[in-house]
């Protein structure tokens, strides 16, 4: 399997997978600091996970849908961005990890759209 397939394979299964994890917690209150579960943490928790369902299916024809990746890229790094905001604004605790994790998802997705594209204009 060629490295850009294979690199762009992973990004959407390691997204599809954060995503799948985000839905599930956006259904449970404790976690988005709320008592019960409210009409907007349903919408979220469904549009997360129809999102994963699409990443999963760029994973059968992955040059041809790598163009998936772009919007994926802007919404991790907004929810990066929006976790930094919230967080110095004693909102909700700061994560380390999830940073880094956000940080190193856009970063494996920019890195495989780039290289599947340099690929394929080398074909």
């Amino acid at each position: 399997m060629p490295k850009s397939i294979l690199l762009l394979r992973l990004s959407y299964w390691i997204a599809a997978i954060a995503d799948f994890v985000v839905a599930i917690l956006f259904l449970i209150p404790e976690r988005m600091g709320e008592t019960e579960i409210t009409y907007p943490m349903g919408l979220a928790s469904v549009t997360v996970f129809s999102w994963a369902i699409i990443l999963i299916m760029a994973d059968r024809k992955p040059i041809e849908r790598k163009w998936l990746l772009i919007p994926t890229i802007i919404v991790v790094t907004s929810i990066a961005i929006v976790r930094v905001i919230f967080s110095l604004g004693e909102s909700i605790e700061f994560n380390l990890v999830l940073l880094l994790f956000g940080i190193a998802l856009v970063i494996l997705m920019m890195h495989s759209y780039f290289y599947a594209s340099k690929h394929e204009k080398n074909r």
